[in-house]
């Protein structure tokens, strides 16, 4: 992966210019280490999670995967749009307001439409980036908060691939079974979309020292990174419809959430610094906005796909426990919370908590064995 254009660096370059620890490289890098390598210079946690998530074959897999899944679009100029949010995760959206002033106004702008409190924190509306732009690459980001589902170096990956193949197969089971098998449902915005959806995860959740998550501000009642990335898509010059379909993952704009979807596309769009009205993505009427068109297939699409969570929180939620009772085996001392919190993300990188939680069902030896392979793998 290269943020620039040109050759991807080689892994042991990347890990000098991210400023990692001296820590034992791969000895012979495969073809999903080379194209996840990256130039940019990350502080010292993100580099590290970065080194766990390139030691990982599972994450290697999957953002292998998710590439390919991308390049599956047909739509030349989509297509090469998602690729370069998935390659480049400098937040464009920040562009905009590059003095501190500017911040706080965009800060104070969202707290007057109760957006976010009066004293939300600028920085978490405008989380810090690296000297070249970047928090940290696509790869190497974890999908969720701490606590919650695929948080770990690698997650992110992992969920937005699976939202793009259920999106994909829900686009052909609704093309199968209402249209007769035509492509009247557009395969190519369900796969982007849900490619796209959580992108500024990748500012949002970036790691600290000590191994815990920087916190996610909720902006117009959902997380944060809902927003950014909606304001990242229009940034990239995505349309209106693209827009409404992204924005659609947290509610389905019906049942009376049209209006929930309808602030989101507001508040991203106050965020990018353009019109709502004048995008095409709302409508002024005597109650406030609404949605300027009927939501489409594609938007229901993508709210259906982003139900991983349902079944990967109360995994992570089971599993987590399971390895603190298991650390001290592989010489985690049990009141050493940096190097538990460490470790387990080491090993979840390397097996997913999903996989844990069935050999979990299984029994607790098929659950320790799990991780045995998995710390083995995490030390090579």
């Amino acid at each position: 992966m290269c943020v620039s254009g040109g050759t991807p660096m080689v892994r042991s370059a990347f890990l000098a210019a991210a400023g990692a620890a001296s820590l034992p490289l791969l000895v012979q890098p495969g073809r999903a280490v080379a194209e996840m390598s990256n130039s940019a210079r990350l502080d010292a946690p993100n580099a590290r999670a970065a080194d766990i998530a390139m030691r990982s074959e599972l994450v290697q897999a999957q953002w292998n995967a998710g590439r390919e899944l991308a390049s599956s679009i047909r739509d030349a100029l989509l297509r090469a749009d998602v690729l370069d949010a998935m390659r480049d995760t400098r937040p464009h959206y920040q562009r905009r307001y590059p003095t501190a002033e500017s911040r706080v106004a965009l800060r104070d702008a969202f707290a007057r439409e109760e957006f976010v409190a009066p004293d939300a924190p600028v920085e978490e509306v405008f989380p810090p980036v690296g000297p070249d732009g970047i928090a940290q690459p696509f790869w190497s980001a974890p999908g969720s908060a701490a606590d919650s589902h695929h948080a770990y170096p690698g997650g992110l990956c992992a969920h937005e691939l699976f939202n793009a193949r259920v999106g994909e197969q829900y686009a052909q089971t609704y093309a199968e079974l209402y249209f007769g098998g035509r492509p009247e449902v557009d395969r190519d915005l369900c796969v982007a979309a849900a490619l796209y959806h959580d992108i500024m995860k990748t500012v949002v959740f970036q790691y600290r020292e000590d191994g815990t998550f920087t916190p996610e501000l909720t902006i117009a009642g959902t997380g944060g990174h809902h927003v950014l990335s909606g304001a990242e898509a229009i940034a990239r010059g995505r349309n209106a419809r693209f827009v409404t379909v992204l924005l659609s993952a947290h509610a389905a704009p019906s049942l009376g959430d049209e209006a929930k979807v309808a602030t989101w596309c507001r508040a991203a769009a106050m965020l990018a610094g353009v019109d709502p009205v004048e995008y095409g993505l709302l409508t002024k009427t005597s109650a406030g906005y609404a949605l300027a068109q009927p939501p489409s297939i594609e938007a229901f699409i993508n709210h259906l796909s982003d139900h991983d969570y349902v079944l990967t929180v109360h995994a992570a939620q089971q599993v987590l426990p399971m390895l603190a009772a298991l650390a001290p085996r592989f010489g985690i001392a049990a009141g050493d919370a940096v190097a538990m919190n460490w470790w387990r993300l080491r090993i979840r990188a390397h097996v997913a908590d999903v996989t844990l939680y069935h050999e979990l069902l299984r029994g607790g030896q098929a659950f320790a064995e799990a991780v045995e392979r998995a710390h083995a793998k995490s030390t090579i």
